[in-house]
């Protein structure tokens, strides 16, 4: 293991030196790294005064976003911009112009921006997360100004649940990790995007093993809702039941660290430090269990019967679900 750590940590030695060739169609004199940085752009947001996620997320938001389209529409990780009141993008020259969101997804955590001036913004060509392999190397690429790319290696395909009702079935674990995670490219060596930064986390390489490194939502995730998030702003299908539940899993079983004021769980009588035992009729001890069983129901507006533990006490209760989206704040006018 120490072998291979080091191995890892030998690949660092700037991407600078990293065989990489851009598949953006350009014919330039510049090096294959600086062109692709050209799709790369700063996402600055500043949420609503009472938006929700200011307790976790901040109100000040800064992160990157890449150019995935020739209509200059740029794919970030959606919790840099959602219930955002203003949104600016800075591309490589330093020039700032202002943007909208335009879509959001929640079961990916994928936002799509896009300016509100007329930019011409290269695009990054789109490969595939399912073709990549174990150990294969790759670069993470933030905007410059935010820190520096870095050479990354694959090092788990695995399940990632979160406990913002969020659950990854295949997620991209790479080791070691960048600083500038937030909405960042990850690239294959020929330059494709195959995933956008999402996370720093403590176990890349396995489960419950102290190894910092970084999570990416795969890029194959985008194609089937890719048209609907520029169109109508949300996935036409497949729309998950939102709880309103902070769930946490730690020790074996399904513990309520927190209940969203006014959300559906709240209405239904759930409260913090309650537990989670059942859905449906059906054992959950873990996230994966919960999430896959109370969406298996059906879509947002669902009913969700639970059965729920409180001061050694067994109970049933039904929450009625909603579409995550519906419970954002939004500035005023909108």
């Amino acid at each position: 293991m120490r072998r291979y750590l080091v191995h890892l940590l030998l690949s660092l030695i700037g991407v600078q030196g990293f065989a990489i060739t851009p598949a953006i169609g350009q014919s330039g004199s510049g090096d294959g790294l600086s062109a692709l940085r050209e799709s790369v752009v700063a996402v600055r947001s500043r949420a609503v005064e009472d938006a929700r996620s200011n307790t976790t997320l901040g109100r000040e938001r800064l992160g990157s976003g890449v150019v995935i389209d020739g209509q200059g529409h740029i794919l970030t990780i959606g919790y840099l911009v959602i219930e955002a009141e203003e949104v600016d993008i800075r591309v490589s020259s330093g020039a700032t112009y202002p943007a909208r969101v335009v879509g959001y997804d929640h079961a990916t955590g994928f936002a799509v921006l896009r300016p509100l001036l007329p930019i011409a913004l290269k695009p990054v060509v789109i490969g595939s997360s399912e073709k990549l392999a174990q150990q294969e190397l790759m670069v993470v690429l933030p905007f410059e100004g935010l820190g520096p790319g870095s050479a990354t290696q694959l090092v788990s395909r695995r399940p990632f649940a979160g406990s913002w009702e969020y659950l990854l079935d295949s997620a991209i674990y790479t080791f070691p990790p960048n600083a500038a995670w937030a909405g960042a490219a990850l690239l294959n060596q020929r330059g494709e995007l195959v995933g956008l930064g999402s996370l720093y986390i403590r176990d890349a390489i396995a489960e419950g093993m102290f190894s910092p490194g970084n999570i990416f939502v795969p890029i194959d995730l985008l194609e089937p809702i890719q048209r609907d998030l520029v169109t109508k702003g949300v996935r036409s299908s497949g729309l998950n039941p939102w709880m309103g539940i902070t769930p946490d899993d730690s020790n074996g079983y399904v513990a309520i660290l927190r209940v969203s004021k006014d959300g559906p769980a709240d209405q239904a009588g759930l409260r913090a430090g309650d537990f989670i035992t059942a859905v449906a009729g059906k054992e959950v001890r873990t996230l994966r269990d919960l999430y896959r069983t109370a969406w298996g129901l059906g879509s947002a507006g669902t009913r969700i019967p639970i059965e729920v533990e409180r001061d050694g006490r067994k109970f049933p209760l039904v929450i009625k679900s909603i579409d995550r989206t519906t419970f954002f704040k939004k500035p005023d006018g909108l």
